[in-house]
């Protein structure tokens, strides 16, 4: 962000409500020096509505928070910076900026993009980007070696925003979550869309929650809640565009037919899912969406990685009878990962079949990967390799 203030004027940064956008603006350097206005104060708000012109009529560097409230100063912003080309604003939102049809239309080629993700665990211990992951872009295979076991149900329902890994008690972590939803229903939707249901709104998101990991068929979905088909596409979007949702394409040779082939959905937070599906323990969570949540777990720190890395994320699976699916694709510069979850404590040779098909059949696949709930490193081929979910995440 520091780095793209020489390149254009203004910075948008998005991110789900609760990943930390604000505290990084108020705490890092050069934005703590620049003016900060949160369209959260109702008081601001009204004026930037009101006037956008004179509340914008400083001459100075600005922050504006929850832009997405008041779209109405996004073309006097582009006024003021087509005029002065030394003056600079960065845009902050829960909303993904990008999505919105005002953002676009009026900001293209002057701002650069950047989205905010959850934390992953290593970041929250303080231990960096798992430098290993790096090297088999290169295709290089870490050691082999012993790791520390983790909680994963804890991790899994407990979820990865900032505020929530503070606490451990189970009823603590429902009545977080349980908050976070009505906020985000009665509140952020609000100032997205109008949504005359919302009881039909979280509906859907709980079909969703518990098909986290799986093929997105939003015939399916309409028919269990009831509702047009249309409708439910509606609210994936906005799901989407809140940074709560993922939509993840599939990895194909032609580009177009990643587009038009069905995506796999993902909550962005496996602490998110499992509240929406309804566990409020660990030990409530049935085995067969245990797993569902797990892979959402990994979604996320490859998400993070690939955002540090400017890689792309994509699922692989064959059609037409026996298919054969990879679940993870990290594709960065003409070479490819495949990444296979399990979450087993023991790998074996069944457990890379999969991979080993994909690597066969695509010529960018460089390394095989495959990651459990173990507490080992293990070679399995000369390119495959088993690592524990706890030295990436």
């Amino acid at each position: 962000m520091r780095r793209a203030i020489d390149v254009n004027p203004i910075i948008i940064l998005s991110g789900a409500r609760q990943t930390g956008k604000s505290t990084l603006l108020k705490n890092e350097q050069p934005f703590t020096g620049w003016r900060y206005l949160s369209f959260d104060d109702i008081d601001v708000l009204g004026q930037a509505k009101d006037d956008p012109k004179s509340i914008l009529s400083i001459q100075t560097d600005t922050v504006i928070d929850e832009i997405q409230k008041a779209p109405e100063v996004l073309p006097v912003i582009k006024s003021i910076v087509d005029e002065n080309r030394e003056r600079r604003f960065l845009l902050s939102g829960s909303a993904n900026l990008l999505l919105m049809k005002q953002v676009t239309e009026t900001l293209a080629g002057r701002s650069t993009f950047f989205q905010l993700l959850p934390f992953s665990f290593r970041e929250w211990r303080f231990e960096g980007k798992p430098e290993w992951f790096m090297q088999l872009i290169d295709g290089n295979l870490p050691k082999e070696q012993k790791c520390q076991p983790n909680n994963t149900p804890l991790r899994l329902f407990r979820g990865f925003l900032p505020p929530i890994l503070r606490l451990d008690r189970h009823d603590h972590i429902s009545l977080w979550w349980d908050g976070y939803v009505r906020t985000y229903l009665e509140r952020d939707l609000r100032d997205l869309s109008g949504i005359s249901s919302l009881s039909d709104f979280k509906k859907v998101m709980e079909i969703l929650a518990i098909q986290s990991g799986c093929i997105l068929n939003e015939t399916d979905i309409a028919r269990k809640c009831s509702m047009s088909q249309p409708t439910v596409h509606r609210y994936i979007n906005l799901l989407e565009t809140s940074h709560l949702f993922i939509k993840l394409r599939p990895f194909t040779k032609g580009k177009i037919r990643r587009i038009i082939k069905s995506p796999k959905g993902y909550f962005l937070d496996p602490g998110l899912a499992c509240f929406l599906a309804g566990y409020n323990a660990p030990e409530l969570i049935p085995p067969e969406f245990l797993g569902h949540l797990f892979e959402t777990l990994i979604l996320l720190n490859l998400s993070i990685i690939a955002s540090l890395t400017r890689a792309q994320l994509f699922y692989w699976r064959t059609w037409g009878g026996r298919e054969k699916e990879v679940d993870f694709v990290f594709e960065q510069a003409q070479k490819a990962i495949a990444i296979e979850v399990k979450l087993s404590q023991r790998v074996d040779y069944d457990d890379i079949q999969n991979i080993k098909a994909f690597m066969e059949s695509h010529t960018k696949a460089i390394m095989g990967l495959v990651i459990y709930n173990g507490n080992e490193m293990i070679h399995l081929t000369k390119n495959i390799i088993a690592v524990p979910w706890t030295v990436l995440c």
